[in-house]
């Protein structure tokens, strides 16, 4: 399966809108086109290499744009590959520089099936969000903030309204509703992200956005509860950050 002609080409439109670029300049990848990397040079210290579909955009500053051009696509959009490439530089401003993030990018245009649960319920208030956060350990909601995105959807057992888990999205650009989820770690594995994820998505398409999901290249249970949803990998995005 792939994603709907119209879906590609919305991803492309949002990602060359974020990262500053005109807004065709993803079109041909989002078509399946051979396309160059596109170099863009930056001074805010960060450093992003995106491959979507046939396309890559590289972001970082000029000196990095030189090292980094000796280096494939391939190399680029692996694990850590960024963070390999310009350290093994040794080029003085590399010294301080640290990975802010390798995920995968997965996408979704079909509607999402979710029947009603008979032992728990969707609650939309953001304090049961937050009191999932706060029962979570920090490293499975660091940058999150989930409780703090514009749509929060919290699954809470029917007896007692406690949190087990909670998906919530923003808005990218009008077009893109970037979904997010945290499950209580004493009930993982049972399918309850996947279910509170799902409801988020189908939430967002019915309100015309596309779903995405940033998957970290490291969860295994991240990949699995985007295929059990029914998204499509579309690419990645590495990012890094100098000191």
């Amino acid at each position: 399966m792939e994603l709907e002609s119209g879906t590609r080409a919305i991803v492309a439109l949002v990602w060359a809108r974020r990262l500053g670029l005109p807004d065709d300049a993803l079109q041909q990848a989002a078509m399946g086109a051979p396309s160059e990397r596109l170099a863009v040079p930056v001074d805010d210290g960060s450093v992003l290499f995106l491959r979507y579909l046939t396309g890559t955009v590289l972001c970082a500053p000029a000196w990095a744009l030189e090292v980094l051009s000796d280096y494939d696509d391939d190399t680029l959009a692996a694990s850590a590959g960024l963070v390999r490439a310009l350290r093994g530089s040794g080029h003085d401003d590399a010294a301080g520089l640290r990975s802010s993030g390798d995920f995968a990018l997965y996408y979704l245009d079909d509607p999402v099936n979710v029947e009603p649960s008979d032992t728990a319920s969707v609650s939309f208030e953001r304090e049961h969000a937050r009191l999932l956060e706060d029962s979570s350990p920090k490293d499975d909601t660091v940058g999150l903030d989930l409780s703090g995105r514009e749509h929060t959807f919290t699954l809470v057992a029917d007896e007692g309204q406690a949190p087990l888990a909670t998906s919530s999205y923003n808005i990218w650009e009008g077009l893109i509703a970037d979904v997010a989820t945290v499950t209580l770690p004493q009930i993982r594995r049972h399918g309850l992200g996947a279910y509170i994820t799902a409801v988020a998505a189908d939430d967002a398409l019915t309100q015309g956005y596309t779903p995405q999901w940033r998957a970290p290249r490291d969860s295994p249970a991240a990949h699995q509860l985007a295929l059990d949803v029914g998204f499509l990998d579309a690419g990645s995005v590495s990012t890094a950050t100098l000191g």
